[in-house]
């Protein structure tokens, strides 16, 4: 989505075939050391991302099921559809907004690492230096900027992944039983 964002000046950033073409050689006129580190400079934060993604998910997954269960025994045994599909929407978006507060120092050095402007810098970054860049730089506040809106996305978006997983397995139960 960002992709069609207008920046300033109503000119719009360039697409994926446009970036390929800027950071890969026309021609076999550059040396290979130069097409290697264009080439890995399309992968730049990549490490910074699997960082923040694998703890994001450890967090997530592993708080759900618990808040799940118990938003469950608070809906009760009798409960009707709406009730169980907004236990799993609740249970979903805690989990998620979990997640996200707590990886969003994480985020902020993998989004600053990708829009590194600085092709050499970019390429010798790492995560650790970056982090400490950031806390330098900016402290706490530096480290969780953009908290509200990671957490105010992560959440209702977990919500609605976990609600639509268990409305197609309630849904493939009542088939499969209907069918017996």
């Amino acid at each position: 989505m960002q992709a069609f964002k207008e920046i300033q000046g109503g000119v719009k950033p360039p697409g994926v075939l446009k970036t390929l073409h800027g950071v890969l050689p026309a021609s076999g006129y550059s040396s290979n050391m130069q097409n290697l580190q264009r080439y890995r400079t399309l992968w730049t934060g990549v490490g910074a991302q699997l960082a923040r993604d694998v703890p994001f998910s450890a967090i997530c997954w592993s708080t759900l099921e618990p808040i799940r269960r118990r938003l469950l025994g608070l809906v009760g045994e009798e409960s009707n559809v709406a009730g169980v599909l907004g236990a799993n929407f609740a249970a979903g978006f805690v989990a998620g907004g979990l997640a996200a507060g707590a990886t969003c120092p994480l985020d902020v050095v993998k989004t600053r690492r990708q829009i590194e402007k600085n092709p050499a810098k970019a390429l010798h970054m790492t995560t650790r230096q970056t982090l400490v860049e950031v806390w330098r730089d900016g402290g706490m506040k530096g480290l969780f900027t953009g908290v509200g809106p990671r957490v105010a996305r992560a959440g209702p978006s977990v919500g609605i992944v976990v609600s639509f997983y268990e409305v197609v397995k309630h849904v493939v139960h009542q088939r499969r039983a209907n069918s017996l």
